[in-house]
């Protein structure tokens, strides 16, 4: 069932995308709760894990209200700092048992799902699931795309809206490389994406979503490469990650999430986002 801060609009058939049979646009209603806005987390600009986990549970209705209320702090600030020192800062990473979940340069996608899990079971709550957006071997660009907005249409389905992993790569030509271009990662960024918008066709579909930074509601665009231009993204992380060739990942437009525009790059230089990994019900 949805949650009560889901709305479902009417069923709409995707006849160009073999994994559905019907998609369900779901949007955010006239009476949600106002976003978290990472900002208020005072111990680290990297606050968008903790925004989006608990923007997670505060539009994903009734069924996490458990976790929600569970939750010390009469503050977003103060609950987020919570989240943290319990889930994160002090618990072993499960990338590397050597160090911490929680370090200076933010969240792993991974360990985030473990915190979120365990916040979950805390309360006797089902566990999410969690999976890297990579194409997959033999998949067909199409297919992919549609395999994707799936895995997210079933979670909104479910009332679970799912937090959404987005990383940008650029191209630099840097001394060290011998002036050689690179691709290198950018930034690491979560959103909670609240709804399906229209009907997506064989190359993208518009989502609607939460942005932790500022608590702001926007849209972006997953799409799938237009030009049939390579790139190469990292899977995973720097410390623990794979870099893959090719169209490894679906690519994002997101003018409304500013944080993931590079700072300083030179009109030469190559940038794109994409969508990196999904925690959600399904």
């Amino acid at each position: 069932m949805l949650g009560p801060m889901i709305r479902r609009a009417a069923c709409i058939r995707l006849p160009a995308f073999p994994a559905f049979v019907s998609l369900v646009c779901c949007r955010l209603c006239a009476s949600d709760p106002i976003p978290v806005d990472q900002r208020d987390y005072p111990d680290s600009a990297n606050g968008c894990a903790p925004a989006t986990t608990l923007n997670l549970l505060r539009f994903g209705g009734e069924s996490y209200a458990p976790a929600l209320n569970g939750l010390i702090g009469s503050t977003d600030g103060v609950k987020m700092r919570f989240l943290v020192d319990r889930y994160f800062r002090h618990r072993p990473s499960s990338i590397d048992p050597s160090r911490m979940r929680w370090g200076v340069h933010g969240l792993d996608c991974r360990d985030l799902a473990f915190g979120v899990n365990e916040l979950l079971a805390d309360h006797h709550l089902a566990p999410l699931a969690a999976a890297f957006l990579e194409l997959e071997p033999e998949e067909k660009e199409p297919d992919h795309l549609a395999r994707v907005l799936g895995l997210i249409h079933r979670s909104l389905d479910a009332g679970t809206p799912p937090i959404l992993n987005l990383r940008t790569f650029l191209v630099k030509s840097r001394e060290e490389n011998g002036g050689k271009p690179e691709w290198e990662t950018g930034v690491s960024h979560y959103v909670l994406v609240t709804g399906i918008r229209g009907e997506p066709s064989d190359t993208g579909g518009e989502l609607e979503v939460i942005d932790p930074w500022q608590g702001r509601r926007a849209e972006i665009y997953l799409h799938r490469e237009p030009n049939g231009r390579s790139f190469r993204a990292l899977k995973g992380s720097e410390a623990a990650g794979k870099w893959l060739d090719g169209r490894p990942f679906l690519q994002v437009l997101a003018p409304g999430v500013p944080t993931m525009r590079p700072a300083n790059l030179e009109w030469h230089e190559r940038y794109l986002v994409i969508a990196h990994h999904l925690i959600g019900r399904f």
